[in-house]
């Protein structure tokens, strides 16, 4: 049995990973069992320490069951065997330990294609889980990045070596 993670955030990108995988287990014989994680990001202290623990934990678990609720529908849908996650903390790191914790056997994700500087910028979470990880990576880009994601970078750096040049 294969066993496979997918983050899920909630976006048309992570239900395009979970789509993927739904069409791979048609196109062949083996069995897969699909493990799907949700990671929280971890909130500050200071917006912490005005808000009971309680109401932060149900909050993140409120986030958490919404961002994962269309991905496990598709796959109940499909009839894929799937289990759930919830993990808080670091987007990449909690993936990979989520990975390890499953004994996945690869992990499949969704982005948008974006240029290389965009990328770099930007602090792809798929970048930091292929550096931190040495399980299998399958990267599935199926939409274009915005207007604003393609050329917003770009020429925010521009101005901003402009800016320090003139100075």
């Amino acid at each position: 049995m294969l066993n496979i993670l997918i983050p899920v955030d909630g976006s048309r990108n992570a239900l395009r990973a979970v789509e993927y995988v739904i069409q791979y287990r048609a196109l062949h014989s083996e069995l897969i069992n699909v493990n799907l994680t949700n990671v929280q990001p971890r909130l500050s202290r200071y917006l912490t320490r005005f808000v009971p623990s309680g109401n932060v934990r149900l909050f993140q678990q409120e986030r958490a069951e919404k961002a994962l609720q269309s991905a496990v529908d598709m796959l109940s849908r499909a009839g894929v065997k799937h289990e759930v996650h919830i993990d808080k903390g670091d987007a990449a790191e909690a993936i990979v330990a989520r990975a390890e914790k499953t004994h996945s056997q690869k992990i499949v994700m969704g982005t948008t294609r974006k240029n290389a500087l965009a990328r770099f910028f930007e602090g792809s979470v798929v970048n930091k889980v292929m550096a931190l990880t040495d399980l299998p990576v399958e990267v599935i880009a199926k939409e274009n990045a915005t207007r604003l994601e393609r050329f917003g970078i770009p020429i925010g750096v521009g101005l901003a070596f402009l800016w320090l040049a003139v100075e």
